[in-house]
């Protein structure tokens, strides 16, 4: 038996047709309502209860990505990658990230994210911001002042977080970015026996440390898994050798041992790891009699050889006695993970 079908069903046909072929007749979990693909959003994770960075996820607070796609599948794409984050600031409003004009996931494209927290490290040097097969990378200089002075306070806990991954059908999940210090912090633990009762730390000098270097954070390739936050971390061009000076202000008494540069004051440097012979001094006031002497030491073994996201705690122990100073020296370094110490807030001005 033969059927016959009106014009208006074979145009019905042709358009269901066409429907199924668009959308492969199943129910696409990377297509909206609007045919784009599934929205990418960020969240972040690592540092909710970091040494000095306080917990990120707080209202206002914002970084800055750098992000590409490439076409793993297509011949005609020459697999390079396309920018589709640039400097881009990410913005926390109580609940969760945005960054303005929304990007989706495609399927068949490798995804890659460099993010940097605080914006101020990238928007401070633009002219150096470089981003390009998939690596971040900017010059960063210990800010100082007239005279190669310190203000501890305007130094910058830089934070990194990396994320790569091929976008198949069900990976559109929010890129979890796990933030990482890429600086190395620096304190001094002074500790005052003797005669002595109190003295006051007045200044703390690094004679022939760097303050200038380009770092260079890369997403790790992808292996057999489908996505990985691992990442390649270098620092590079490592100049402006010069001697950095602290002014403080902090009291030791005897029989205690006090952090010169606690949570809220703490000091940050360019790693430097072959720069070993880095000279500290520390200048302090007690009293003496009806006088009061300020007297400036000497550490007897250089410092330095700092490395990327480590802590370095020199102890120091003065032992006053009859106007004679004996000065030990040691250190003691860790890496500079979760939960070192308490929040602090950020930033710190």
């Amino acid at each position: 038996m033969n059927i016959v079908y009106s014009k208006s069903v074979w145009l019905y046909l042709l358009f269901v047709i066409a429907v199924c072929l668009a959308s492969s007749c199943d129910s696409d979990p990377n297509v909206n309502a609007e045919g784009e693909g599934v929205e990418l959003l960020f969240a972040t994770s690592g540092l909710t209860r970091a040494s000095v960075t306080a917990d990120i996820n707080t209202k206002g607070s914002r970084f800055a990505v750098c992000g590409d796609m490439k076409n793993v599948v297509s011949e005609n794409s020459g697999n390079k990658p396309t920018v589709i984050f640039y400097n881009t600031e990410v913005e926390y409003d109580g609940s969760s990230w945005s960054y303005g004009d929304t990007r989706y996931w495609l399927p068949k494209y490798e995804y890659s994210f460099v993010a940097i927290y605080p914006t101020s490290v990238l928007s401070g040097a633009a002219d150096d911001l470089q981003y390009s097969n998939s690596t971040l990378s900017s010059t960063y200089t210990i800010p100082v002042s007239d005279g190669e002075k310190i203000n501890t306070h305007e130094l910058v806990d830089i934070i990194a977080a990396t994320h790569r991954r091929g976008h198949t059908d069900n990976s559109a999940t929010p890129v979890n970015l796990k933030f990482f210090h890429i600086m190395s912090r620096i304190n001094f633990l002074l500790s005052l026996t003797g005669t002595v009762d109190k003295v006051r730390v007045t200044e703390i000098e690094l004679e022939g440390v760097n303050k200038t270097g380009t770092f260079a954070v890369t997403p790790a390739t992808l292996t057999a898994g489908s996505r990985t936050d691992d990442y390649t971390l270098s620092w590079t061009d490592i100049s402006g050798m010069s001697n950095l000076v602290a002014e403080i202000d902090t009291d030791v008494n005897n029989g205690d041992t006090q952090p010169l540069f606690p949570d809220d004051n703490a000091m940050f440097m360019i790693p430097q790891p072959e720069n070993k012979e880095i000279i500290m001094k520390i200048t302090y006031i007690y009293d003496h009699g009806e006088e009061q002497l300020q007297q400036t030491m000497v550490a007897q073994t250089p410092i330095g050889g700092w490395e990327a996201g480590k802590m370095y705690s020199y102890s120091l122990a003065l032992d006053i006695v009859d106007e004679e100073v004996n000065m030990s020296f040691d250190v003691n370094v860790t890496d500079w993970k979760e939960g070192a110490s308490n929040d602090v807030s950020v930033p710190r001005k």
